[in-house]
């Protein structure tokens, strides 16, 4: 789509690979730079005495560089995905390239981007690059994503934003490097795509914020029946998600757009997924199904079956996607196929050339079949299949386990790699090759290259070393450093990093990623802390996973060992035994890292974020390892207070809960979730809690442990941030995000406080918290 026609169609698939079925409720975070912190007790150490550099003019790593480090700027890769494929946008002709970058901004809290140009032809002859755009985020969107060239191999279109603008589609030339606003929305434009010749652009608007509240609700009420608890709450929706936002098509020639009908609902603007063909005549978009047919719970797919079977109030979303097939020319809008989209690893679609069909990938096909053993394949496969237009007669390609890749307009074959799961998480596969014949299909053998391939631009990173961008000649595996991204870490101490395989106390290996401390002592004993939520070995992380919570770098230059840790085998996911496994991992680490001499096993915080706050609030209740400290960052742990709040506007929050603790909470099963959910078992829990709350949906979702643990007179910290993302962007929440961890785990770990006279309030209140909690040890790790 667009150039790359399958590319954001394939994106929601990728992510829901990478994070399978974490169907707990999406908290939408935060914005408070409230700086807070200490004047410091004569029993505790300053950090400039217990953290000094290793090397005269260098220093150890600090959140502030990790906010200020340049980063490949695509949201899918920065919010966890591969970099495969993606970090180079190619025009056409293959003659010129372009990437987007990024980097933060802490004096004026904003993102500042840029899109960069190459000259292919000087890719293995150290290029200049050209910058072509700079723009500024002051929200926490991308200032500049979906980009796309046009066939003029001249002329790239994109969304942007400048700081303190709505984002809208720009139009920039090679040439001219002067950016034009095509759109003039009153709200913001969230995603987009466009025919090779841009006489064609389709664009998702956000809706208006509307208010909830009127002269005739005030004196005659409201009916409730699938919005938002926080919704309702404040008196208004909360105009970023979760209800439905408006889809125009702008063809050029005609004044006036036209808004697309739907039969589905989009809820989340920014998981868009739309293909136009390219003839301009349809488009293909990816929406929620308002109503799931009984028909589809047939198909033997436990996610799938898990959210056909989770019934809403009226109007809330299903959470099961379908493809739609939009007529351009009059805006009309059909179910493409009477089937759903995996909701665990999603699909791609891409047009043919001429645009009379379309290829989809990883595909259901519906069940209203006469034949019983096909309605049994059909039950239990995914296919790759042709449809085409306007009858929508399907084809069969081929019932492997394929992900499609592109259908490749100069050889007009179907490109697909094998082995869908490991192709969506960056991993090299076979490529596979199919050809039409007639009315049918064939696999081929790999089309010979006419002319010189084009190198292959990637980003090059591991554990230790930052990302760089790099040519690779594909015929002689030629390296060429294009741009290093961050000379200024030449400056900077890291700690090293080094993967470990343990087993957990069930038995079973784990691999993580081990920082160390940049002076590290062999023979001497840190303390620890644990970060959830997955581990790439592959990848620099100098925060982990995500940048909201995590803070790796950062905390090994604070003399901590920090451990990266995977989730649990995503088979486990929805079970009982999902949150048992992760803290097994956990306490199979500290015995690992003891036995080691590496760590103090008194003296050992853990985090958890998003889906893995379920995880560390289990370890807390029901572990008898120690936890001397512990953060969890926007996330839930499936208690009876969230199921009631989310469950009436995301049934599959319920399916989610019910499956992680036995049942629905009712009846026979209600002892089940007494026995399991750990906000019943707070009584348990002695490790000082910092909560992050972000937004007003999730400030519902952490409020159980925040009230009960104030309740128990235990200590807990709450921080409000309610304007963020779930993986925060603007530098200034990242600061009370990660910094803030970095303080917790300072004070309560090593006993240490930072003298800035701006944090002083902070200090006052955990000293506080501290009088709540004199056996924890805080002890000194001076030098």
């Amino acid at each position: 789509m667009k150039c790359d026609q399958p590319t954001k169609l394939r994106r929601l698939g990728q992510q829901r690979a990478i994070h399978t079925a974490s169907i707990f409720i999406a908290c939408y975070l935060s914005t408070l730079c409230a700086g807070r912190v200490a004047d410091h007790s004569a029993t505790t150490l300053s950090r400039s005495q217990s953290n000094s550099g290793a090397h005269a003019g260098e220093r150890a790593v600090t959140v502030a560089d990790s906010i200020r480090m340049t980063r490949f700027g695509d949201p899918y890769y920065t919010g966890g995905g591969p970099a495969k494929g993606i970090v180079a946008k190619f025009s056409p002709n293959g003659d010129q390239f372009v990437v987007v970058l990024k980097k933060g901004n802490l004096q004026d809290n904003t993102n500042e981007y840029s899109l960069v140009l190459f000259k292919t032809a000087d890719a293995f002859h150290s290029p200049r690059p050209q910058v072509l755009v700079s723009m500024s985020s002051s929200t926490n969107r991308a200032a500049i994503h979906d980009v796309t060239w046009l066939n003029d191999n001249e002329t790239l279109l994109f969304l942007g934003e400048h700081h303190g603008a709505k984002s809208q589609v720009y139009l920039v030339g090679c040439n001219s490097k002067k950016p034009r606003r095509l759109t003039n929305q009153t709200t913001d434009l969230t995603s987009f795509v466009a025919t090779p010749g841009g006489d064609m652009i389709v664009y998702v608007a956000e809706n208006k914020a509307l208010s909830l509240i009127n002269d005739s609700v005030s004196r005659n009420g409201f009916s409730v029946t699938h919005e938002w608890l926080s919704d309702l709450i404040r008196g208004g929706y909360s105009g970023g998600e979760y209800y439905e936002h408006n889809v125009f098509i702008r063809q050029s020639g005609k004044t006036a757009e036209t808004k697309i009908r739907l039969e589905g609902r989009i809820d989340d603007p920014y998981e868009v997924a739309m293909a136009a063909s390219p003839n301009g005549k349809y488009l293909v978009v990816q929406t929620g199904a308002s109503v799931t047919p009984l028909k589809w719970s047939e198909y033997e797919d436990k996610w799938l079956r898990a959210l056909t079977r989770a019934a809403g109030s009226p109007g809330a979303a299903t959470s099961v996607d379908q493809y739609e097939l939009v007529d351009t020319h009059t805006g009309a809008s059909q179910v493409l196929l009477d089937a759903p989209i995996p909701p665990n690893m999603g699909s791609e679609v891409a047009w043919a050339p001429d645009g009379e069909s379309l290829v989809v990938s990883n595909a259901y096909l519906p069940l209203t079949v006469g034949d019983a053993a096909e309605q049994t394949l059909r039950r239990t496969h995914t296919f790759l299949v042709e449809i085409k237009m306007p009858t929508r007669e399907i084809t069969k390609i081929s019932d492997r386990d394929l992900r499609l890749v592109k259908w490749d307009l100069r050889t007009n074959t179907v490109v697909c790699e094998a082995g869908r799961t490991d192709s969506l998480n960056g991993k090299t596969t076979p490529t596979i090759y199919f050809r039409k014949n007639g009315d049918g299909w064939s696999q081929v053998a790999a089309p010979e290259e006419t002319g010189s391939p084009l190198p292959l631009i990637v980003l090059e990173e591991d554990l230790n070393t930052p990302p760089r961008i790099v040519a690779v000649d594909p015929t002689t595996g030629q390296r060429s450093l294009l741009m290093d991204l961050n000379p200024q870490f030449g400056h900077l101490v890291f700690g090293k990093v080094e993967e470990v395989k343990w087993n957990d106390t069930l038995g079973n290996e784990v691999t993580g990623g081990l920082y160390l401390p940049p002076n590290y002592i062999s023979g001497r004993k840190y303390p620890l802390v644990i970060q959830t939520h997955g581990f790439k070995r592959d990848r620099f992380w100098i925060d982990g996973p995500w940048t909201t919570a995590f803070a790796a770098q950062p905390l090994a230059g604070e003399n901590f060992v920090v451990l990266q840790v995977p989730d649990p085998d995503w088979h486990l996911f929805g079970t009982p035994d999902e949150a048992p496994r992760a803290v097994a991992a956990y306490e199979g680490a500290i015995d690992y890292l003891d036995r080691r001499g590496v760590i103090d096993r008194n003296l050992v915080g853990i985090i958890g974020f998003s889906r893995t706050c379920y995880y560390v609030t289990h370890m807390l209740a029901f572990s008898k390892y120690r936890i001397a400290a512990a953060v969890i960052a926007d996330g839930g742990d499936a208690d009876y207070f969230q199921y009631f709040a989310f469950s009436n506007a995301n049934p599959a929050f319920a399916a989610d809960s019910d499956g992680l603790n036995g049942g629905a909470p009712f009846g026979d099963a209600l002892s089940s979730w007494i026995k399991r959910v750990s906000a019943f078992h707070m009584d348990q829990v002695q490790a000082p809690l910092r909560i992050q709350a972000l937004g007003p949906a999730s400030l519902l979702s952490e409020w159980s442990w925040f009230s009960g643990l104030s309740g128990l007179q235990k200590p807990v910290d709450l921080i409000y941030l309610p304007d963020g993302t779930h993986i925060l962007e603007k530098p200034w929440e990242r600061m009370v995000s990660q910094q803030g961890d970095v303080d917790w785990f300072c004070f309560w770990l090593k006993g240490e406080e930072d003298p800035s006279p701006a944090k002083a309030a902070q200090y006052k209140r955990w000293r506080e918290l501290h009088s709540l909690s004199p056996s924890n040890p805080r002890a000194s790790m001076a030098p």
